[in-house]
């Protein structure tokens, strides 16, 4: 029986000491730092340097062509647009994981460029319906005027590419957003003299498709 015993309070014994070790293990992990975690390099907040800046006007949402009559000296509500091109502002992989701060990046840009773009993350949308802006089809002529018309919206696109001085030596990376601002347009099919780039892809696009019937 003694021995018995004896064999039992070996087991717990010895259950207990491993308990005990593998416990210090645990903490011993969890205090040595993980590749993972390591701290990203430092970056000069104000180092930036540009080296090409493009920005220009594209087409992102447009509407169908719809029959529409104004009234003399009147207006109309132009047809609802939608987006035709998705995008979302972002900076190259490279530079995010060599630890550059988008909102830096950001910062610095706007101040070279004296106008305020989306942060790194934001997705287009063409307005918020409580901010939106649409222009109005005005006809100051004595009589009314009936045609297909059609709704296009343009941003100014930016491309950015740059170099910062940062703690493991010169990142080069790309940023790429948008203004704040939009550009509403209602256009008149058919009158394609003087229109600029954005409208003349907008009649294009949306004047020469016809709905079936």
């Amino acid at each position: 029986m003694r021995s018995a015993l004896s064999v039992v309070c070996a087991v717990v014994l010895l259950t207990g000491c491993a308990a005990r070790e593998q416990t210090s293990l645990d903490a011993a992990a969890a205090r040595k730092p993980s590749p993972s975690r390591s701290a990203a390099p430092r970056c000069d907040a104000d180092g930036y340097v540009w080296q090409s800046v493009d920005r220009r006007d594209v087409l992102v949402g447009l509407s169908d062509a719809e029959e529409i009559r104004i009234p003399a000296h009147g207006s109309a509500r132009p047809p609802e647009p939608r987006l035709i091109r998705p995008m979302s502002a972002h900076m190259s992989r490279g530079a995010v994981e060599a630890g550059v701060r988008p909102a830096d990046a950001q910062a610095s840009l706007e101040n070279k460029i004296s106008i305020s773009v989306e942060p790194v993350g934001t997705r287009l949308t063409l307005a918020d319906p409580a901010e939106r802006t649409t222009s109005e089809m005005l006809n100051a002529s004595d009589t009314a005027v009936r045609g297909r018309f059609v709704e296009a919206v343009g941003v100014w696109l930016v491309t950015a590419r740059f170099s910062v001085s940062c703690a493991g030596g010169t990142v080069r990376g790309t940023l790429t957003t948008w203004t704040k601002g939009r550009s509403n347009d209602s256009l008149r099919c058919g009158l394609k003299h003087g229109l600029p780039k954005l409208a003349r892809e907008a009649e294009r696009r949306a004047c020469t498709t016809r709905k079936p019937n």
